[in-house]
């Protein structure tokens, strides 16, 4: 298995793992453009976006995470949004090589935590998060006011 950080010009080989994580959430996509979107966040460096792939060469799995800083702590911190990793590919270690890239760039960038959040009902993936070390918070809500 091969981890790389996405560029511009990767995304259209990888793109289709943004389409079925999308659809895995049951996201509305008729009038968007999952590419486009994935190409402007890496065009302004908005995000960064790590591949798997495996032997052959396919892409297997993406996580994609978002800077951002903490002001208590003073310091970068990073929001795990994506992680997605295909049905075939799943129980043989992708997930698990992609938290922990994502984990040494962190680091790499002195930064004091890494966030993320997942649905309720997805104990697989609580499970993994948990195992690495991730702590389910209980002291804060996380509220959300959508924009239509």
């Amino acid at each position: 298995m091969k981890i790389y950080q996405a560029q511009v010009n990767d995304v259209d080989q990888f793109s289709f793992l943004y389409e079925a994580y999308l659809d895995f959430y049951q996201v509305d996509q008729p009038r968007k453009d999952p590419a486009a979107y994935l190409k402007e966040r890496l065009n302004q460096q908005e995000s960064v976006i790590f591949v798997a792939e495996d032997e052959a060469g396919n892409p297997v799995g993406f996580t994609q995470l978002y800077p951002m800083f903490c002001s208590l702590a003073m310091q970068r911190t990073w929001l795990l949004y994506d992680l997605y990793v295909t049905a075939e590919a799943r129980q043989s270690g992708v997930a698990q090589a992609l938290m922990d890239r994502a984990e040494q760039m962190a680091k790499e960038t002195d930064s004091a935590f890494i966030m993320l959040s997942t649905a309720v009902d997805n104990h697989r993936a609580q499970a993994l998060y948990e195992k690495n070390g991730y702590e389910k918070d209980v002291d804060f809500y996380t509220y959300l006011k959508h924009l239509d």
